[in-house]
């Protein structure tokens, strides 16, 4: 019997392997005429044509001399005659007079360099009103708010609101409207949405 165990397996295998052999077969592609590809045409570049240079209009003729060229439209101005001048009777000669340094003229002190301002910050009262007035919104909020029955997370927002209100107030002090303005604005959004407005 033992014999016969042996032989199942190896007509299975044989009968696998032959329906794989016949399946390649009839797979196979069938073979196809190689494509007919025309040449490539003809690369012919022309050189491009050198431009012309442009004609330069003539120069007008320079003039000989400007009187000749000129008609005289007005008279001659007579000029004076030239005066000898007149020497002193100084028998002793004049000692050239020793260079002086001139007075040193007193520098103005400098003048004190203005502060650049944005658009919005060119006037320092309009532009701390409108922070103030968010911030006093933002406290005014605030109070209103009972910490102890906050979360953990409602408790971040609030200590972050207060922090903001005191980083927008140092920037205020310093005159950085614009820090101040964007602080003022955080402290006041997170103080409505503690507030539930």
């Amino acid at each position: 019997m033992r014999p016969w165990l042996w032989a199942v397996p190896a007509i299975a295998s044989v009968s696998l392997l032959s329906g794989c052999t016949a399946l390649s077969a009839r797979s196979k592609s069938p073979e196809l005429p190689p494509m007919n590809v025309p040449p490539p045409p003809e690369r012919v570049i022309e050189p491009a044509p050198e431009p012309l240079p442009e004609p330069v209009a003539e120069l007008p003729a320079a003039p000989t001399s400007s009187a000749a060229s000129r008609p005289n439209s007005r008279p001659p101005v007579p000029r004076p005659a030239p005066q000898p001048e007149s020497k002193p009777a100084d028998p002793k000669p004049a000692e050239p007079a020793p260079p002086q340094d001139p007075a040193p003229v007193p520098q103005p002190p400098p003048a004190p360099t203005a502060q650049l301002r944005t658009p919005q910050t060119a006037d320092t009262n309009n532009a701390e009103k409108p922070i103030r007035a968010k911030l006093d919104n933002a406290r005014g909020l605030l109070k209103n708010v009972d910490y102890q029955l906050l979360n953990a997370a409602r408790k971040k927002a609030y200590d972050d609101s207060m922090g903001f209100i005191k980083d927008a107030e140092e920037k205020l002090k310093e005159g950085n409207f614009v820090y101040a303005q964007a602080m003022a604005t955080k402290a006041e959004n997170l103080a409505r949405e503690l507030a539930g407005k």
